[in-house]
């Protein structure tokens, strides 16, 4: 069963965020991950919404994504993502 990440984001540095996706994607890929849907805005339909805007990770399984999320590739990048913006990672699956 495919596992989905989801990811509430509100942008604080372009320049990181910049370097954030470059980086990103090769560790997606190692996990058999793919971005679904790439920082939009938020369409709240109920409810409050802490965050701008959202992201959407797709995997094979909830293994795969708490493998990518755990792997030292990705942590590595979480102080340039920490720089890039404030967020809240969620997983369903």
């Amino acid at each position: 069963m495919s596992a989905y990440i989801v990811v509430e984001l509100t942008m604080k540095d372009v320049e990181a965020l910049a370097r954030y996706r470059a980086s990103v994607g090769p560790t997606l890929k190692r996990f058999g991950g793919e971005l679904l849907v790439g920082a939009a805005p938020w369409h709240l339909l109920h409810g409050r919404s802490a965050f701008e805007t959202g992201t959407v990770l797709v995997f094979p399984n909830k293994d795969a994504a708490l493998a990518w999320y755990d792997s030292p590739e990705y942590q590595a990048l979480a102080p340039t993502r920490n720089n890039a913006f404030n967020s809240r990672f969620r997983i369903l699956g």
